[in-house]
């Protein structure tokens, strides 16, 4: 509008007014142009200016996003090197203490083993002792048995040297009874004997 409303001095010979105004109105176009050109890159100046700062603002959260993905990462890692090499001797401590305590139970079960075959090994023992102490009773027991009888046979009389053809002739009558009374303290002298057995018999068992 500067340019269009702009006016000039009249002089003598100047220039052509009609020609001036016809210049000046495409001056004015070209200028209008030009500046709404101008303005239009300006505003897209502006604009770039402003995604520039976004894509930075954008770059520059990124960055940090991926510092902090880093870290993270590393922290991540760090934490599960540290659980690995505990569970690696937690593991480790558990397998000792669990070959430890099979290696005691294994040891219990052989000495508890060893005990029975003690125990077994000691009633055979007693066993076998009382056995023997019975057959040396029973023996002890027997042998006087045996001798018992033995004494007792010695006793009997030999009716076959002692026997006469004919006693009733020969023998008076207190020769006759005399063979029973012998007879009579042999069985005494046996009874005795056989009770005598019986006590020593008793007394032993």
């Amino acid at each position: 509008m500067d340019i269009h409303n702009k006016e000039f001095k009249r002089s003598f010979r100047g220039y052509n007014e009609d020609e001036i105004d016809e210049f000046l109105d495409q001056v004015v176009n070209d200028y209008e142009k030009l500046y709404r050109e101008n303005d239009k890159l300006k505003e897209e100046v502006e604009r770039s200016k402003k995604d520039i700062d976004q894509y930075q603002r954008l770059e520059k959260n990124l960055q940090d996003t991926l510092l902090v993905a880093q870290r993270t990462a590393e922290e991540v890692i760090s934490t599960a090197r540290e659980n690995a090499a505990e569970l690696k001797e937690n593991t480790a401590r558990e397998c000792q203490n669990m070959h430890h305590e099979a290696e005691m139970a294994a040891k219990r079960r052989i000495d508890e083993a060893v005990n029975k075959v003690r125990d077994i090994v000691a009633e055979y023992d007693r066993l076998v002792r009382e056995k023997d102490q019975f057959l040396k009773k029973l023996r002890v027991t027997m042998e006087s048995e045996l001798a018992i009888l033995n004494h007792a046979i010695d006793g009997f009389p030999n009716i076959v040297q002692e026997e006469d053809p004919n006693p009733e002739q020969e023998k008076g009558p207190e020769e006759m009874e005399q063979p029973k009374e012998v007879a009579s303290e042999d069985t005494v002298s046996m009874e005795k004997t056989s009770d005598t057995g019986k006590d020593g018999e008793a007394k032993e068992e």
